[in-house]
């Protein structure tokens, strides 16, 4: 029963020297940047919010262009 023991100290002792040693050596996370922020207009004829670039002169968005 001792060696079972004995054993199991081991492989646990082994497993966090690897756990160790694994975070230590990877690459440090990089901070993704930010998403870029696009102001938004409201479509004059549904109210879906949707970048300014998309709407069309009128204000309509590109669904309620199509329809």
């Amino acid at each position: 029963m001792g060696r079972l023991l004995l054993f199991l100290l081991l492989i646990a002792l082994a497993y966090i020297v690897w756990r160790t040693l694994r975070n230590a050596l990877a690459p440090p996370a990089s901070a993704a940047a930010p998403p870029k922020f696009e102001p938004t207009g409201r479509c004059a004829k549904c109210g879906t919010h949707v970048p300014r670039d998309q709407l069309d002169a009128a204000g309509h968005c590109a669904r309620c262009r199509a329809g």
